[in-house]
């Protein structure tokens, strides 16, 4: 077997084998069929990432195939299956299925096994994932099989360990349940048994993000641009076919009826465009002035240590754990701090006044907007539910570096300074002939209703392009090239790549947060992303949970042909907004906001629209009436069915109207199907190149 260390989905054909035994003896049940048991798995959401968020080699099929799974199925002749004391025989006692490379097919050990023949015989199946990481760790002491899971939570939050967190997955039918009391009847495809993986933990990552006021720069100043280098790119080929019918014309020398002959020529061109690029450089200088925060450690309790999945489930979709253990100790189990190895995001982390100073530009502290403080790592973590006074802890301590003085740096950008274009062109035809049904001196080209035409013949194969079809590199001395190069105008995007405070008149002082702790009581689930942000907010902290399918949808929105029509996308109000930038944020007018949209048919039948960020914002009615649930608190969404006659509102309200901080909250929009699924509706939102507008409610 391949040394792979991760799994996914793909959709393999396996076959499964039957052993049997009454007791330690082994017993074949009383049946000799002709059908072979097939399994057919898909791990489900197959491009969950093992630890980062993003940047990581996601799963693929192949890794799956390196690293198996794990099955058990048990007889129980015509009853059905209670628990393992009501099974007949043992069928498949935990075997591993892999992937032969050679035959492109996933095998097991000989011998081969059959469904039973009688419609009544039933088997139960139960499944884990991946086979090379618990196949040891199994236990069928239970009622059901089940897995240990423990020491592959990171204690400490260093890469290292992070990395070696293990995925734990259990299988399930298409409902979300165990395959029980089956036969090779069951199934569409009869004898084939559909095993969907399903991810049995939850995976947490934490954010953080600040409502504290920041640094002030002013306007910068430039030195002039300098090129660096120059160089050649070329632009895509780019084709287009067009037709052209030439005119009818007659054949002469005839009395009688006229013959007609028409042509048609296709002509093809592809034209490909070389740049000359230059990397210009400049220097720029500003002033700044005011405060950066960052981070000295960050630690939490409250998760769960260890406990014992069964491949069984009650609850459709949901994973069923028991003998769960908390942390045990005053210590905290998880930290993000200072330590060299330590996964907490180099841009938040203090070192010390004299590293951040120097390195200035790295160090960029805490922003308004949610920064990831694991550098893209997430936490497995076994579910939990939200018990009364069972809350996870969170501690903080901060710095709050002041900083006065010059900022200088240097910037680079590619610059598109002359271009020159070819085109290449190549041609067929094909043609037909008619007679007339007129006689005497009919005019050639006649195109009247007489004119009785056959049918054309097909095209002519194409020629071949003119000028030929040249390498990359061959390209730059081709002769179809032009004479002149022709000025593109400038196109540099600058973009900084270094930054260094002044040494000669910088104030810089640290000044040292107590430390601040907080707790939230979150419900984590398994299979699901959380994302939990904390704000920094003077001398308090707030937190907030966000949670989200396991799949990010938000990243991974395919745009199929079935997506709903967009027929009014999200815009907003004019009279309710001051104005929107560059950047998506929209800055609500006297507190209020005012948002429409309307939507078409397609596969998804309503949408949900959701306040992300702050606590500072609310729905309301059209007359700025809070909406409220029935327990009368303030909801933080809304939802509405799809109908293409119906323009959706969305009327938004600060809640604190004399607030002394800005807030600001995504105004995320949800697309939802007919199975509950939820997706991101990133192509209903075009603002200025954004595909989420943040909603801003200035500072009083």
């Amino acid at each position: 077997m391949r040394d792979r260390r991760y799994i996914i989905t793909g959709i393999l054909l396996l076959t499964v084998l039957f052993s049997c035994e009454r007791e330690k003896n082994p017993v074949r049940p009383a049946y000799s069929g002709d059908r072979r048991i097939d399994v057919k798995p898909d791990v489900v959401d197959e491009d969950w990432l093992p630890t980062r968020a993003m940047g990581s080699e996601s799963l693929t099929t192949e890794m799956l195939q390196d690293e198996g799974f794990g099955v058990y199925a048990y007889y129980t002749g015509f009853n059905d299956f209670s628990n393992i004391n009501s099974i007949e025989g043992l069928v498949l006692n935990n075997r591993q299925f892999y992937f032969d490379d050679a035959d492109s097919l996933w095998k097991y050990v000989a011998p081969d096994e059959y469904w039973p023949t009688a419609a009544g015989e039933k088997l139960t199946f139960f499944a884990y994932a991946p086979w090379s990481e618990w196949n040891d760790k199994v236990s069928t002491t239970g009622d059901v099989p089940s897995i240990q899971y423990d020491g592959y939570v990171a204690q400490s939050l260093t890469v290292p360990e992070l990395e070696k967190q293990r995925d734990i997955l259990w299988g399930t039918n298409t409902s979300g349940m165990t395959h029980k009391n089956v036969n090779a009847r069951t199934y569409a495809n009869e004898g084939v048994v559909d095993m969907h993986f399903r991810h049995a933990v939850a995976k947490v990552n934490f954010a953080v993000r600040g409502s504290l006021a920041g640094e002030a720069r002013s306007n910068p100043s430039y030195g002039s641009a300098s090129n660096v280098s120059v160089g050649a790119s070329y632009g895509k080929i780019s084709s287009d076919a067009t037709s052209n019918t030439n005119d009818s014309y007659s054949v002469s020398g005839r009395s009688g009826n006229w013959r007609n002959v028409n042509t048609q020529t296709e002509t093809e061109t592809r034209t490909q465009t070389r740049y000359h690029l230059a990397t210009k450089q400049r220097s720029f200088s500003t002033s700044t002035h005011g405060y950066r925060y960052f981070i000295e450690y960050v630690t939490f309790k409250g998760f769960n240590q260890k406990g014992t999945l069964l491949l069984d489930n009650s609850s459709a979709y949901e994973p069923s754990w028991t003998g769960v253990q908390r942390f045990g100790g005053a210590t905290p189990e998880y930290a993000l701090n200072q330590d060299s190895d330590n996964a907490m995001t180099a841009a938040l982390r203090y070192v010390d006044a004299t590293t951040i100073k120097n390195n200035f530009g790295t160090y960029i502290g805490v922003k308004e907007t949610p920064a990831d403080l694991m550098e893209g790592y997430y936490l497995y973590a076994i579910p939990r539910p939200a018990v009364a006074n069972d809350l996870i802890q969170v501690a903080i301590k901060y710095h709050r570096a002041y900083v006065e003085g010059d900022i200088n740096g240097m910037e680079r950008a590619n610059d598109v300074i002359e271009y020159q274009t070819r085109t290449q062109t190549r041609t067929r035809t094909r043609s037909r002939t008619g007679t007339s049904s007129r006689t005497g001196n009919n005019p050639p080209g006649n195109t009247s209703s007489s004119w009785n035409w056959g049918n054309f013949n097909g095209w002519s194969e194409w020629g071949a392009w003119n000028p030929a079809d040249k390498s990359e590199a061959e390209l730059d001395s081709e002769t179809g090239w032009g004479n002149t190069w022709y000025d593109a105008g400038s196109t540099a995007k600058w973009s900084s790549y270094t930054e260094t405070l002044s040494n000669e008149i910088v104030n810089y002082s640290d000044d040292p947060a107590p430390e601040l702790t907080g707790h939230i009581l979150p419900s984590l689930q398994g299979g699901r992303a959380y994302t939990i942000t904390l704000i920094l907010a003077g001398d308090k902290i707030e937190l907030e949970v966000v949670p989200r399918p396991w799949r990010l949808e938000e990243t991974t929105f395919d745009y199929t042909s079935e997506i709903n029509d967009v027929i009014q996308a999200l815009t907003y109000d004019s009279s309710y907004i001051d104005y929107a930038d560059a950047d998506g944020n929209v800055y609500i007018n006297n507190r209020m906001g005012k948002f429409y949209f309307r939507l078409g048919r397609g596969k998804y039948i309503a949408w949900q629209a959701s306040l992300v960020g702050d606590a500072a914002f609310g729905f309301t009615d059209e007359n700025g009436n809070f909406l409220v649930d029935g327990e009368g608190r303030r909801v933080s969404s809304v939802r509405g069915g799809v109908d293409p006659d119906v323009t959706n509102y969305l009327y938004v309200r600060a809640i604190n109207s004399s607030a002394t901080v800005t807030s600001r909250a995504k105004l995320r929009i949800y697309y939802i199907d007919s199975d509950n699924n939820v997706t991101a509706a990133l192509n209903l939102v075009n603002l200025q190149g954004v595909n989420e507008w943040t909603i801003v409610q200035n500072a009083n």
